[in-house]
Order: structure tokens, then sequence, then C-alpha cells
């Protein structure tokens, strides 16, 4: 009996590490793909509220610039315009603007141009009248873009642990 042939059988023993290794990478390869998805998602959702911000800020822009064309032909429509006061009467016609304060020689005019994305364009405008050309002209004081304030919430602070007594 000493003769006997022992059969070994036929799964190799590197089978059980080469298997981990395959579900350790195809692992890691679910993992990244979902980290890939989801970063990627996140920037599409931000490059959205990116375009839908950029999209209303030049809307607000155009608004602002339509208000002072509007200003500016306020101004030159009336020939009969001899002073900074006949200047003022005459913007008195234009809606949403308010005199800020006048003086003999100029008047300061505030206005502002609201969007619908928490942001304003603020606009300061100086008219003055020049004696020369007989004409009022302005110039642009401040033109800001300004966010809405929003309006302030209560703060409630909830006791959630009381402590050792």
């Amino acid at each position: 009996m000493e003769n006997r042939k022992h059969k070994s059988s036929s799964v190799s023993i590197g089978m059980g590490g080469s298997l981990i290794v395959i579900i350790f990478v195809s692992l890691c390869l679910t993992i990244f793909s979902v980290l890939s998805f989801t970063t990627a998602y996140s920037d599409l959702k931000l490059s959205k509220k990116t375009a839908e911000m950029n999209f209303d800020y030049y809307k607000v822009h155009g608004n602002a610039e339509e208000k002072l064309a509007e200003i500016y032909d306020t101004l030159i429509s009336d020939k009969d315009i001899e002073n900074i006061s006949d200047a003022v009467l005459l913007l008195d016609q234009v809606n949403n603007i308010s005199i800020v304060d006048q003086t003999n020689d100029s008047a300061r005019i505030y206005y502002e141009s609201i969007g619908e994305k928490n942001q304003k364009i603020c606009v300061t405008l100086v008219i003055s009248f020049d004696e020369s050309t007989q004409q009022p002209n302005y110039y642009i004081e401040k033109w800001k873009l300004s966010s809405i304030e929003l309006p302030a919430y209560e703060e409630e602070n909830y006791n959630l642990w009381e402590g050792f007594e």
C-alpha cells in the first residue's frame, strides 16, 4: 500500500487571493463611479443656478439702462429748460425715481432696478445744467449691484441637552 498515489484536487491554492482582489477592484470602481456621478450632478446644479443668476443680472442691468434712457429722453425732450429747477420739475414725470437732494447747481437722483433672484442695481445720478450749451447733463455717481435684504427670522434656540443636574 505504500505505492499508492494521492490525487490532488484541480482547484489551485491562489484562487481565493485573486477572488478577493477582483472583489476589491470592482468595489473600488463602483465607489469611484458613484462619486464621479455625484460630483457631476452637483456641478450641473451649480451651473444651472449660476446661469439663472446671470440671466437675472443682465435683465436687471437692462432695466436699469432703460430707466437711464428714459431719464435722459425726458431731460432732452424739453428745450425750454433754463436751470436745474426746471429739469427737476420735468423729472417728476418719471416713475420710480426719487430726488435725493437739490442745490442751485445740481440735483441727485436715485432709482433701483430689482430682479427676481435676490439682486438689485442701485443707481445714483447727478444732474447738472450746462450754461454754455443750455442743456442738462448727468453723470453716474453710483451703479451698484447689491442683494435684496431678506426678512429677518426670529432665532429660536432649542435646549436639546439639559446637562447634569
